[in-house]
């Protein structure tokens, strides 16, 4: 009994990170990014400020770093 929950354990990591690596893709699929849909209602937001969410949001590191913050 021990033997199969362990190897049902051992089981659940690989699954776990194949459900985030595919919400991951699902995400950055979409069109637009956080940033554009977050400030595209107000026509008044500046390039800085749009450059700033990228840098809070971590937008602007490479995929990988992305999906392992």
């Amino acid at each position: 009994m021990w033997v199969y929950i362990a190897k049902r354990l051992m089981l659940m990591i690989p699954l776990l990170v194949g459900i985030t690596l595919v919400s991951f893709v699902v995400i950055h699929l979409a069109p637009g990014t956080p940033v554009e849909l977050q400030t595209s209602l107000n026509p008044k937001v500046s390039l800085e400020a749009q450059k700033r969410l990228r840098e809070l949001y971590g937008l602007d590191k490479p995929l990988h770093v992305q999906y392992w913050d």
